[in-house]
């Protein structure tokens, strides 16, 4: 596995640990609505968060380069969200991406893009 990639699983472990204790939060706070005591900031970072520990997911299948299953080093975030995007509005899909990007929100699949382009996400 590359360096980039065990720091990338490395940094979504630590996010998804910190989601963990968010989740601990009322519903407001956690998700950063309004009503919640939560300001802006931390509901930006509540969803940075969150990405971390759904991008974790990825790294089961999507591993370093020469795999079975393609790398997603070097995709741009406007690439993945494309794709992401698309196996969630292929209703009648059945693989295991069609079924996991049915459950992320539009919100998720955008920062679980980011995430993974090494953008501003982390």
């Amino acid at each position: 596995m590359s360096g980039q990639a065990q720091t990338r699983i490395a940094t979504a472990l630590l996010g998804a640990a910190a989601c963990l204790a968010a989740c601990s939060a009322p519903a407001g706070e956690a998700k950063g609505e309004p009503g919640g005591s939560a300001d802006s900031g931390a509901g930006a970072s509540i969803i940075l968060e969150r990405a971390g520990q759904l991008a974790l997911a990825c790294s089961g299948c999507h591993g370093e380069a020469g795999g079975a299953i393609v790398s997603l080093d070097g995709y741009s975030r406007e690439q993945l969200l494309t794709s992401l995007s698309a196996h969630k509005a292929d209703t009648g899909g059945t693989t295991v991406m069609h079924r996991l990007m049915r459950g992320y929100s539009d919100t998720d699949i955008e920062a679980v893009s980011a995430w993974l382009a090494g953008g501003d996400a982390h």
